[in-house]
């Protein structure tokens, strides 16, 4: 027969919680600048464009821009978010496509188009784009997003990072665009946009532990890794709010 736990074990599990919610939020916020590794392109930023003209363009210019948000860097299991951008002298867009690493998880979508009624718009297309699994590639289609007037078409992408990602690996990715020309399709892939693999932070180790206690992941209210940042003592509070005693227990017990 299995041994009850011991009393005390709960409170000091649940002390270790706290005390940890409550790092500094300097900490929960550590620099992330990796060192590049002797196998990081030469070419390697956070935002790349590749500028085409050919006989279909009659002279004109097409511009396919890659992205990452933020610095550049994400960590084993977390996210990192794309933006591919198609802009040019007026021709309709009918696909754009994000070339991902190989065993990122796609999360979410958004696109921003002009539209004839709200203009530049950005809407949730998680469940409308498409992926190819032997290309590494997401991609949206369309009957054809205008890029007059400085309008421009844009896909967002958010992955998931494999956890068995090794900090300091360097990703590179690419883009590809579909206009309403003849030949219009152009691929750039890779393109130098690169995503750097770093360790984890202090506010990530605390949610990967929690998750690994059986209690859930952080991804509510102010239990975001933004609402860390903006609110650690907020964040300390929703934190203690969410543990489930039940669960709690049942770890403990399983130990």
């Amino acid at each position: 027969m299995r041994s009850q736990p011991s009393t005390r074990a709960v409170p000091a599990l649940t002390a270790a919680l706290v005390a940890a919610a409550l790092l500094p939020a300097t900490a929960a916020i550590a620099s992330a600048d990796p060192t590049p590794t002797a196998d990081s392109p030469a070419t390697c930023a956070t935002s790349q464009t590749r500028t085409f003209s050919w006989p279909g363009s009659l002279g004109t210019d097409y511009h396919l821009t890659k992205e990452v948000v933020g610095d550049g860097t994400a960590a084993p299991g977390g996210t990192v978010t794309f933006r591919t951008t198609v802009s040019g002298a007026g021709a309709l867009v009918t696909r754009i496509e994000d070339f991902h690493p190989q065993g990122f998880i796609t999360v979410s979508a958004r696109e921003s188009v002009w539209k004839v009624f709200g203009g530049q718009t950005w809407t949730t297309v998680t469940d409308d784009v498409r992926t190819n699994a032997e290309t590494s590639s997401v991609y949206r289609e369309s009957s054809g997003w205008t890029t007059a007037g400085g309008a421009h078409a844009t896909l967002e992408t958010t992955y998931r990072v494999p956890d068995d990602a090794t900090p300091g690996e360097v990703f590179d990715t690419g883009a590809g665009m579909t206009v309403a020309l003849a030949n219009g399709t152009k691929v750039a892939n890779p393109i130098g946009t690169c995503v750097t693999i770093r360790e984890k932070n202090a506010t990530e180790q605390v949610a990967g532990s929690l998750e690994g206690l059986g209690l859930g992941s952080l991804t509510t209210g102010s239990t975001t890794l933004e609402g860390i940042a903006g609110s650690p003592a907020t964040f300390s509070a929703d934190l203690i709010n969410q543990i489930d005693v039940g669960q709690l227990l049942a770890g403990v017990a399983g130990s």
